[in-house]
C-alpha cells in the first residue's frame, strides 16, 4: 500500500509563496504536511541552481512532472511474439 502523494500545482504555489517568504525548508513541509525530504527533492529536482532567489516556477515544475509520468509508464507488449523471436 502506498501512502506517498505527489505534490499538485496548488502545492507548489505554495511552495513558491513561503520561498519567497524565505521560509526554512522545515517550517515549509510543516505548512504543507509533507516530509522536509519530499520539499528538499522537489527543489533539488526542479530549482534553477542558477542562484537566483526566484529559480522556482511551479507552471513550468507541473509541465515537466507531467512529460517525466507520461515517460515513466511502461509500454505495451507486441501482441504478435513470433516477430521478436525472428530476430535472435
Amino acid at each position: 500500500m502506498c501512502h506517498y502523494t505527489h505534490l499538485i500545482l496548488f502545492d507548489r504555489e505554495k511552495m513558491l509563496f513561503f520561498l519567497a517568504e524565505s521560509k526554512p525548508v522545515t517550517q515549509i513541509a510543516h505548512l504543507l504536511n509533507r516530509s522536509e525530504s519530499t520539499i528538499l527533492c522537489e527543489l533539488r529536482r526542479n530549482a534553477d541552481l542558477t542562484g537566483q532567489p526566484m529559480s522556482y516556477c511551479p507552471l513550468a515544475v507541473q509541465a515537466l512532472y507531467k512529460q517525466r509520468r507520461k515517460a515513466s509508464h511502461s509500454h505495451k507488449r507486441l501482441k504478435n511474439q513470433s516477430c521478436i523471436l525472428e530476430y535472435h
